[in-house]
This record gives C-alpha cells, sequence and structure tokens, in this order.
C-alpha cells in the first residue's frame, strides 16, 4: 500500500468477539527498552532538578522532599497501573482517547483527549522556554564566564530576557524535536535512543564531579569563579547573606505543610511515566502485563534517580546556599539561577566540562517535546480512524512518518509558545499544563476502575483479569488514579504560589473544553449520519495500527 492511500482496512474479529481493523502499515514494532526510555524520559531527573525542585525550597521552606517523593510514588503507580493494564486490555495506539471511549463514551474519551492534548500544548511552550531559558540562556553565561568571553555573557543575558528570543529559540528546539519524528519510527527511535543516553550521561558527569567534590572544595572553588566578577572573596556565603536579608528562609525547620506543595511540583515532573500507552499497538508484547510494569518500574526509576542526584547536589552545594541562590541570592555579575549543570561547571571550572554539560541539559528539552509529538501525532490518527477527523490525516511518507499530524501538531505548538513566552509566568504555564493533563488521567482511571463491569468480556478476555482480595486489580489502579488526581488538583488549586490567580477563569476554560468535545462529536456524528454512516460503531472496534 503506498503511503497516499487511505489507511483504513476491512475489519475482522478477534477471539474475544472485538472487532479489530486491520494494520495500517505506519507501525513498526517498538523493543520493550526503547518503550522504557520512552516512559522515563516525560520524568527524567534533569527537567525536575533543573526546571523546579530546588526552586521549591525557596517557596516552601522547610518542605522534605523525601518525604514529597515518598508520597508521590503510591501516585505514579496507580496511574502507570491503570494506563498500562488498559493498554494491556485494549493493545492500540491512542492512549487516553482509546481507553476512554471503549470504556466509558466516544464524546467522554473525545474530551478526555482534548484535555490531554492541551495540556500537551501548554507543555510544548513550557519545553520551549525552558530550552532558551534553562539551557541556551545560562549556558551561554557559564561558558562564558569560565572561558572569559563576555560576548558570551551578554549573549546568555538576552536570551533570558528576550521574549522574542525565548520564542525563536524555542521554534528551533521545536524544529528538532519534529525532524527526529519526521525521518519515520525507526530514525525517531535511533535519536530518541542517543539523545537520551547524551542528556543521562551529561547529568551523569554532574554528579560525579558533585560526588567528587566535598563541600568545603565547593565552596573555595566557587568562590575562586565568582570571585573576579563580584570582587568579593567569599561569594558563596554572600549569596546567603543576601537571600536571607531579603527575607528568604535558609535554615527552616521541618514543616509537613510546605512538604505538601512539594509533593505538587514533583508530580508535576514524575507522574507521566505511562507515555508509552500512547504507541500501545507498537510495543512489542503489549497484549501482556510486562508493559503496565515497565511503565511503573520507569515511574519509580525516575523518582530514584531524582531522589539521588538531588541527595548529591544538595550534600555538595549546600541546602541553605541553593536555597539562597534560588530565592534571588545570586550576584548580578554572575547573572544566572544555579542551575546543577551551572554550579558544576563552575566548581570543575574548565571550558570544555562546561560545554559538555550545556549541550547535554540541551538536548533534553527537543527530546521531551518530541515525545509530547508521539502523543499529539497518534491522537489524531485514531480521531481519524473514528470518524472524527478526514482521513487525510492519517497521510504517511514514504518512510511512514504521520507528517500532516505533525505538521499539525508543531504549527499549534508555535503559536501555544507563542502565548507562553508572552504569559505573565512562566510557572503559569507548566501548572496549567498539569492541571488539564489530570482531567485525562483521572478519566482513564476512572475508565480503568469501571472496565471489568462496564466491559465484561473483553475484561474476561484480557491478561489485566486479576485480582486482590475479590478486587479486579485494575479497579484499584483505577480507584489510585482518581483519588491521586483529585488530590493533586486540590494541591495545586489551593497553594497561591503555583500562580493560579484567576481560577473563575481556568474553570470556565475547562467547562469550554467539555462543551467543544460534546459539541462537536454530536455534530460529526450527525453529519456522518446524514450520509449513511454510524460513526457510533466504530466504538465497537479495536482501531488499526
Amino acid at each position: 500500500m503506498s503511503s497516499s492511500e487511505s489507511v483504513h482496512q476491512p475489519t475482522q474479529v478477534t477471539p474475544s468477539g472485538v472487532f479489530a481493523r486491520n494494520a495500517t502499515g505506519m507501525v513498526r514494532e517498538v523493543s520493550q527498552l526503547s518503550a522504557s526510555i520512552l516512559n522515563f524520559i516525560p520524568g527524567c531527573p534533569t527537567q525536575a532538578l533543573a526546571a523546579g525542585l530546588f526552586f521549591a525550597f525557596a517557596a516552601f521552606p522547610g518542605g522534605n522532599f523525601l518525604l514529597g517523593l515518598v508520597l508521590v510514588a503510591p501516585m505514579v503507580l496507580s496511574f502507570a497501573y491503570a494506563f498500562g493494564l488498559m493498554s494491556s486490555a485494549m493493545p492500540r495506539s491512542g492512549g487516553d482517547y482509546i481507553i476512554v471511549s471503549r470504556t466509558l463514551h466516544p464524546a467522554v474519551g473525545l474530551i478526555s483527549s482534548l484535555f490531554t492534548n492541551f495540556a500537551n500544548m501548554l507543555s510544548n511552550a513550557f519545553f520551549g522556554i525552558a530550552f532558551a531559558t534553562i539551557a541556551v540562556g545560562p549556558g551561554l553565561i557559564i561558558i562564558g564566564l569560565i572561558d572569559g568571553e563576555s560576548r558570551f555573557v551578554r549573549w546568555g543575558t538576552t536570551v533570558e530576557t528576550s521574549q522574542n528570543w525565548q520564542f525563536a529559540l524555542g521554534a528551533v528546539m521545536m524544529l528538532i524535536g519534529a525532524m527526529m519524528l519526521a525521518g519515520g519510527w525507526t530514525w525517531a527511535l535511533r535519536w530518541q535512543n542517543g539523545f537520551f543516553v547524551f542528556a543521562m550521561a551529561g547529568l551523569a558527569f554532574a554528579g560525579l564531579i558533585a560526588l567528587f567534590t566535598s563541600h568545603s572544595s565547593f565552596i573555595s572553588n566557587f568562590n575562586d569563579f565568582a570571585q573576579p566578577y563580584t570582587n568579593k572573596p567569599d561569594t558563596y556565603h554572600d549569596v546567603i547573606k543576601t537571600a536571607q536579608g531579603a527575607g528568604v528562609n535558609t535554615d527552616p525547620a521541618f514543616s509537613f505543610s510546605n512538604t505538601i506543595p512539594l509533593v505538587g511540583v514533583l508530580a508535576g515532573f514524575g507522574i507521566y511515566s505511562w507515555w508509552s500507552a500512547f504507541i500501545g499497538g507498537e510495543v512489542r508484547q503489549a497484549s501482556t502485563t510486562r508493559n503496565a510494569r515497565n511503565m511503573a518500574l520507569a515511574g519509580m526509576a525516575n523518582l530514584v534517580s531524582v531522589a539521588v542526584f538531588a541527595i548529591i547536589f544538595l550534600h555538595t552545594f549546600g541546602t541553605a546556599f541553593l536555597t539562597a541562590a534560588n530565592g534571588g541570592g545570586m550576584p548580578a555579575q554572575i547573572g544566572s539561577p544555579p542551575f546543577y549543570f551551572f554550579l558544576a561547571a563552575a566548581s570543575f571550572g574548565h571550558g570544555w566540562a562546561a560545554v559538555l554539560l550545556v549541550l547535554s541539559a540541551a538536548v533534553f528539552w527537543p527530546l521531551i517535546y518530541y515525545i509530547s509529538l508521539v502523543s499529539i501525532t497518534r491522537s489524531l490518527f485514531a480521531w481519524s480512524f473514528d470518524g472524527l477527523l478526514p482521513e487525510g490525516i492519517t497521510h504517511l511518507t514514504r518512510r511512514r512518518a504521520p507528517i500532516v499530524s505533525l505538521v499539525v501538531s508543531v504549527v499549534v505548538s508555535l503559536g501555544f509558545l507563542w502565548w507562553g513566552t508572552h504569559s505573565s509566568s512562566f510557572l503559569q504555564v507548566f501548572v496549567y499544563a498539569t492541571l488539564f493533563a489530570l482531567i485525562g488521567m483521572m478519566l482513564v482511571g476512572l475508565s480503568a476502575l469501571v472496565f471489568p463491569y462496564r466491559r465484561p468480556e473483553m475484561y474476561r478476555a484480557s491478561v489485566t483479569n486479576r485480582t486482590f482480595l475479590g478486587v479486579p486489580v485494575v479497579s484499584i489502579a483505577g480507584a489510585g488514579s482518581v483519588i491521586s488526581g483529585i488530590i493533586l488538583y486540590y494541591v495545586l488549586m489551593h497553594y497561591a504560589a503555583f500562580g493560579i490567580a484567576n481560577r473563575q477563569k481556568f474553570i470556565l476554560v475547562t467547562i469550554g473544553v467539555i462543551i467543544v468535545g460534546v459539541v462537536y462529536y454530536g455534530i460529526v456524528r450527525a453529519y456522518k449520519a446524514r450520509e449513511g454512516v454510524d460513526i457510533s460503531l466504530a466504538y465497537a472496534e479495536i482501531p488499526p495500527e
């Protein structure tokens, strides 16, 4: 079949009595290793350590991040097993849309997918801004400071303060991520795994620098690095004093109430280990429980790796110093927040090491954007197969890349990036993305909860029909997902530091997305019915791959 032909094929009946359409030709099998890497990337410690955890120390003094990780762990497992077990029961690509539409209702599945893709687009804006302000800008500054190149410092400062440069660099990052997927699945996985190894190698290098540098040696190294620019012999302790003078508590007592918002921060980076659900039909042994276990293991590996690297960095750099530096104590002459690669490079003191650390941190952002594109393009394919979008959206290149859906995704992502760079709060973009994503995740949890009762034949025919004390395991995971989502919603909406300044506006947008989903489904169904097509029958089928 040529790439320009329609991908819709005749149906066949599976042994369980569920209709399953034949393959499209797009699929190339994904190994369990590549799928595990895909699950690990959304919660990679590079993101949590650079973009969230240490900033939260200043915002929520006394919060214990290790206790926060322990509290996040059952949430990670609940979401992972809800998605994993449901994907095993319906081993087809499309993620939450397939799961929810086949279990609850087609319109609810569309609503879930709208929220998920809305969250993806907001996340894409976050990734683009982060690429500029967390990687390129600070990277240029630290390279310039170590090598004595003032122009690099000027460039980095410009990137950190210019909305236009942030948009331009974010757009470049998005094009890199899109090119990874545009070459076809085999090409994409090679780049995915290569970028991942390089990003993790850079993080490991930073960890080794910190691990083999004592706290006192780091203080000495940092002071030597900063002295030519600050003209102070002890910049390290001046950072702490400056923050304390501004009201930052750099040595707070333990606070459980401030540990709770840390749960929101950590969950925002750690609860997405189920991403291979979007390529469920493309993963080897997808119809087994191994896929669910891999999602759970990826999620726990994320939490453990965040804990290990955070402990190393806190021990060497100092908790008080990191809190103070993230609380505004860094001198203007240095000019950048103390990201882990920035401090590791400053301590090591060699330009080549700074370049390596910066590049390894930078490649993570097009990598995670590519992961988002995988989700969006698979969702659009599933919508098209069910008749909700024109068949043209499923057009493939000779390399079997979903070029139409990819172009649409990138163009819309650029629109969200423009909004994000002009948003009043960088944090607000991240929080909105998390809140919208949680709606889709809770709907998957609800689907898992009722799956044995709403679709008993499919449940009995699947590998997810195990019970614990007489209760279906998939229902337990689903209940855990719903409860976890409610808790996280409360945390993110309750604490003012997360930036939801206008809750009424947020609620109206949420209601608006739901209305759009219901109305759009109703219009398409009525339109197709006039042509003699009942699209509701598609939801009695497992879609093609």
